[in-house]
């Protein structure tokens, strides 16, 4: 049947009741529909998807020795060409050699090696301080997923707000105003350039079928810009912070939210007040 219209031609169907009864047939749906999908993809524009950005990325945990600052690398290969063990068990020796045993073998051991432990662990925090900081400013880009992440996930691109949050670099997990990303890679503004896509965004993500866009991320994105700069007070209602939350969406994203588009109290309620709620219930522990 499909055959029949992709040469344009249009078969009888009341002559031929073999016709009529395979139209209808449960299989032949499926066909069809198969063959219809295939088309559809196939005539679809081609764009490059998220994954190909995060497949390019390197992952968190890595990152900050892969773009931090030339210094930062070189005095980070330095320490740990120096071996801590060996320091503490020359320590140990040199103790020993002169008479000294018990508490003071001890101490020496931890005197040779702790000031290197301690200066590795200050070089992975400027480092990754580094990359925190051009990720909330834009100079690098992060993609991740979130849990659980299946054969069919599209990695997200995650908004530089979401950086305020609970970072745990080994495993590569960002937890931020509610949500949480895993297996999070990092790309350069280059790389990002050079492929050109069109990000999908986590707020483009949580777009209805139809209408206007989720407000839930800019919601959240106020609540924090209000919040870190102290005007968030839990000592009143939750409502009585709706006119800084519009006024806030309203200025930072002017093309989204004019004057002329109304951001009605239960809009912003359902989004604002479990954060709210959240800090009030924090603030009493």
């Amino acid at each position: 049947m499909v055959l029949h219209w992709s040469l344009g031609l249009k078969p009888d169907f009341r002559s031929n009741p073999y016709i009529m009864y395979r139209i209808f047939s449960p299989k032949y749906v499926t066909s069809a529909l198969t063959y219809l999908d295939t088309e559809m993809r196939a005539m679809a524009p081609k764009t490059i998807p998220n994954n190909e950005l995060w497949d390019r990325g390197i992952h968190l945990s890595r990152a900050p020795y892969a773009y931090a600052p030339k210094s930062e690398k070189e005095e980070h290969k330095r320490l740990h060409e120096v071996s801590a063990l060996e320091a503490a068990t020359k320590a140990v020796e040199e103790t020993q050699a002169s008479g000294i045993t018990g508490w003071e073998t001890l101490n020496a051991m931890l005197g040779a090696s702790n000031p290197i432990l301690v200066a590795r662990r200050e070089c992975d925090s400027r480092m990754r301080a580094f990359v925190l900081h051009h990720l909330k400013h834009g100079n690098l880009f992060a993609y991740g997923f979130e849990p659980p992440r299946r054969m069919d996930s599209q990695s997200i691109e995650l908004p530089t707000a979401y950086w305020k949050g609970n970072v745990q670099w080994d495993n590569a997990i960002l937890s931020a105003q509610g949500l949480e990303f895993v297996e999070i890679r990092i790309i350069s503004k280059q790389i990002r350039n050079e492929l050109s896509p069109k990000p999908s965004t986590h707020a483009e993500l949580e777009k209805p079928q139809a209408g206007r866009p989720s407000i839930k991320l800019h919601i959240h994105e106020a609540f924090s810009d209000l919040e870190n700069s102290s005007n968030i007070d839990i000592n009143v209602s939750a409502k009585s912070h709706y006119p800084l939350i519009r006024e806030h969406m309203r200025n930072t994203h002017p093309d989204l939210y004019p004057k002329d588009r109304k951001l009605g109290d239960e809009g912003i309620r359902y989004h604002f007040s479990p954060l709210f709620n959240e800090l009030k219930k924090n603030s009493k522990q």
